[in-house]
C-alpha cells in the first residue's frame, strides 16, 4: 500500500505451504517474487510490514522481505508461537523493527489516511497454534474511500465485528480466506456492501478457492469481483474521491 504522504506498507508476504510428504519448495516467495516486483517499482524501504496471521501462505515470504526492506514497524494480529512466527520475529529483531501487536477497537492516523483496527479484539483467546481467526483486520480510509483488509477471518469473527457495530459499507473488500466458504457470510456482506471484491487465489489451487457459493453471494450484492487467479495483478488507486481499478490486462473501470 502506497499512502498519500509516501509512506509504504506491505500486508503479508506470501508463501508455499507444504503438506504431508510433499517436499518443501525451494522458492522463497518473498525473495524471488515480491521483492523483485517492489524493486522494479522503485521501492527500497518499507515503513510498515503487517502480518495478518502466522500461516505459511501469508507469512512465509516476510522474513526475506523484512531483511531486504528494513521496515520501521511490524504490525501483527495474534501470533501464537511456532516456526512461522519465529522466522518473522527474528528477522524483525535483527533489523531493529518495532513489533506492534494491534488490537480492536483502535483508530489512528497513518500516511495521510485513517486506519481502524477491527480484529482481533483484546479479549480474543488464541489457540496454541496459529489459526485464521488470529488475523489482523484493518479498514483504511482516505477521503471518501475505504479499503477493508480482512486477512483470513472466518464467520465467527465476522459476526463479532457485526455485533460490535464495527462494520459499514466499504469501497474495496479484500475477501477473507481466499474466498473460502468459511467466510464472507450473508450478514457480513450485507453490512460492508463492497463495490469491489478482491479475491487472492492461486491459479487452479488445490483448495478450490474461491468457493462458488461465495462468488454467487458477492454477485448477489452487486460487487465487481476481481480474482488474482483469473485477472492477475490487481491495482486500485484513489485520490480520496475517484477510484481506478486495473488488472494485468488493463483498466477495468472507475467510479
Amino acid at each position: 500500500v502506497l499512502f498519500p504522504d509516501g509512506k509504504r506498507m506491505l500486508v503479508d508476504g506470501g508463501g508455499i505451504p507444504a503438506f504431508g510428504r510433499i517436499a518443501r519448495s525451494q522458492m522463497d516467495i518473498g525473495e524471488d517474487v515480491v521483492a523483485p516486483y517492489l524493486w522494479d517499482r522503485g521501492f527500497r524501504a518499507l515503513d510498515v510490514v503487517a502480518l495478518s496471521h502466522a500461516h505459511e501462505d501469508h507469512s512465509g515470504g516476510l522474513g526475506a522481505l523484512i531483511a531486504d526492506f528494513h521496515p520501521r514497524e511490524v504490525w501483527t494480529g495474534f501470533t501464537p508461537d511456532g516456526p512461522e512466527w519465529r522466522a518473522v520475529h527474528d528477522k524483525a529483531v535483527a533489523v531493529g523493527a518495532r513489533i506492534m501487536p494491534l488490537r480492536a477497537p483502535s483508530r489512528f492516523a497513518f500516511g495521510g489516511a485513517a486506519i481502524e483496527v477491527l480484529a482481533p479484539s483484546a479479549d480474543y483467546l488464541p489457540a496454541d497454534e496459529p489459526t485464521n481467526n488470529d488475523s489482523l483486520v484493518m479498514r483504511v480510509t482516505f477521503g471518501q474511500r475505504s479499503f477493508f483488509l480482512s486477512g483470513d477471518v472466518e464467520r465467527g469473527i465476522e459476526q463479532e465485528m457485526a455485533y460490535t457495530n464495527e462494520l459499514r459499507p466499504t469501497d474495496v473488500l479484500k475477501v477473507a480466506h481466499h474466498g473460502s466458504r468459511t467466510s464472507s457470510t450473508e450478514e457480513f456482506l450485507s453490512a460492508v456492501q463492497p463495490a469491489f471484491a478482491l479475491i487472492s487465489a492461486g491459479f487452479e489451487n488445490s483448495y478450490g478457492h474461491p468457493h462458488p457459493t461465495v462468488v454467487a453471494r458477492l454477485r448477489e450484492h452487486h460487487a465487481a469481483i476481481l480474482r488474482t487467479d483469473v485477472d492477475g495483478m490487481i491495482t486500485v488507486r484513489t485520490d480520496g474521491h475517484r477510484m481506478n481499478v486495473e488488472t494485468y490486462s488493463g483498466l477495468l473501470g472507475h467510479r
